[in-house]
């Protein structure tokens, strides 16, 4: 590979990536219109490797300017392919790169980060331990906040340090407010060109998309609304113009569907939810989503929301948020980390109905803008959460949900959290809830009728509601001490009751 002007040439990247297509994308010389600004050689990687590193397949493309994307057809499902880019201008400027299509079906593993933020030097940590670490990864899910500003000179930035990483695995984009920042204009967002330009998006194109993986389906929305002024946030405006189009896809959830926006709609610095997002919190409890991903804090935080996993992974490079609140926190709060840099890595098993995440920790620092990273090598695993990605009826809680009469009562809500806690962590609780969840329906359409009968069963379930909060809040150890004090006490006295 020759050396060449990287503020020009930035390295090939993989978008929409499907069963049977793939689009590549780089960045380079201008080209005069009608011109080729260079071509792409492709074939499957066992060909490549199998005919002394020869191509099966070129492309080219003859688009004017510096963005380049062209789509590849008619490509093989679960498929890993090598190919070359060669700008005219520069035919050694790349290596050859490898992505791979996306199964009809089967297990599957991705990666979801947020808050890059190149200009922070460090998201480069996060960027290179994907790089040597990860090798079953199919495609990386961003939440938006590639680089501070909407700056060409910063997202050749980007794409340097993500070179690693994007050679590797495609990547699937979410908007954030900071593809709006304005470097020359601070009172005025910009158009997000940016953001537009290498993700091959039209000047008005929909912010908000969706794609297919084996079954499941992936949810993007746009959440910073540029008319809120020079650092978008949300609106509920924006959210209502998007509610009857996620309501469709929602209403056909497949095997499991995900949903990501940049917004978070639970964050841990007050207890009540993000109003402008409303409208889509009510439609994932309507449909039952599998989880919801967000980024924009700079931290890692993961809740429970009526049995749905919330995760926020905004903590690939930016400058990091203190989990301090003076507003309380959210009920739903299950555990968060700051100041440590990482990645969510998440398994998606269909036929079980189940996805296992795990945020994965690359390095820390000491303070919040610090570029001086202790790395971690080899990385290490803060938290991990298994669950399901078709949870109905109340969050699967059938028979509570019958009896109580709502998915949201406070009893049904704390045996959903003990599920996700305490059955959902292991081997034999998973086991478990498989076996409830295709015996459970029945059995709650048998009560559900029958007011005596679901009575009763509020009656049994109790001492469970009841168990399941001592042991939620920690309050076991104490019970134990207070009732092992208790009988050594009686014991003592019966002692001296015989001594006497």
């Amino acid at each position: 590979m020759a050396q060449v002007d990287k503020a020009v040439y930035w390295a090939p990247w993989v978008t929409r990536t499907s069963i049977n297509s793939a689009t590549i994308n780089w960045h380079g010389a201008v080209n005069a219109a009608g011109e080729k600004a260079g071509e792409i050689e492709y074939a499957t990687t066992s060909y490549y490797d199998t005919h002394s590193h020869n191509f099966e397949k070129t492309v080219e493309s003859r688009t004017t300017g510096a963005y380049q994307h062209v789509q590849l057809t008619g490509l093989e499902p679960d498929t890993s392919y090598t190919y070359w880019v060669k700008p005219s201008a520069e035919p050694a400027a790349f290596s050859p790169r490898t992505f791979r299509t996306m199964p009809a079906s089967g297990p599957f593993t991705f990666i979801v980060m947020s808050d890059t933020h190149v200009q922070e030097q460090r998201f480069k940590y996060v960027a290179d331990a994907i790089a040597k670490n990860e090798t079953d990864v199919l495609f990386i899910l961003d939440g938006g906040d590639y680089a501070g500003h909407d700056s060409e000179d910063l997202w050749a930035q980007y794409f340097d340090v993500a070179d690693g990483m994007l050679a590797k695995f495609p990547i699937f984009t979410t908007i954030g407010n900071h593809e709006y920042h304005n470097d020359e204009s601070p009172t005025k967002p910009t158009a997000a060109d940016q953001y537009h330009w290498s993700f091959d998006i039209p000047k008005d194109g929909a912010l908000n998309h969706y794609f297919v993986c084996a079954g499941i389906r992936f949810i993007i929305l746009d959440s910073p609304d540029p008319a809120t002024g020079e650092d978008p946030h949300t609106s509920l405006a924006l959210a209502r113009s998007q509610a009857a189009w996620l309501e469709g896809l929602l209403k056909d959830n497949m095997e499991g569907v995900f949903t990501i926006h940049h917004h978070p709609i639970w964050d841990y610095f007050d207890s009540t939810n993000n109003p402008d997002l409303q409208p889509w919190e009510d439609l994932y409890h309507a449909y039952d989503i599998s989880a919801n991903f967000a980024g924009h804090t700079h931290t890692y935080q993961r809740y429970s929301v009526n049995g749905i996993p919330y995760f926020i992974v905004g903590d690939a490079g930016g400058k990091f948020s203190d989990l301090v609140s003076e507003n309380g926190t959210p009920v739903w709060y299950v555990k968060g980390i700051t100041r440590n840099l990482g990645y969510l890595k998440v398994t998606v098993d269909p036929a079980k109905n189940t996805a296992t995440a795990q945020e994965i920790l690359v390095g820390s620092v000491e303070t919040d803008l610090s570029a001086d990273v202790t790395t971690y090598d080899p990385p290490v695993t803060y938290d991990t959460l298994t669950f399901l990605l078709r949870p109905t009826g109340g969050g699967g809680c059938f028979i509570a949900t019958a009896a109580f009469g709502s998915p949201l009562a406070g009893q049904v809500q704390i045996l959903r959290q003990f599920r996700d806690l305490y059955l959902m962590t292991n081997d034999f609780g998973r086991q478990f809830v498989s076996w409830y969840y295709r015996n459970g329906p029945e059995a709650a359409n048998y009560i559900k009728d029958k007011p005596l009968l679901k009575a009763a069963v509020r009656v049994a379930l109790y001492p469970l509601i009841g168990f399941s909060l001592i042991l939620m809040n920690g309050i076991l150890p104490y019970l134990i001490l207070i009732f092992a004090g208790f009988i050594l006490v009686l014991r003592l006295r019966s002692k001296k009751l015989s001594a006497a």
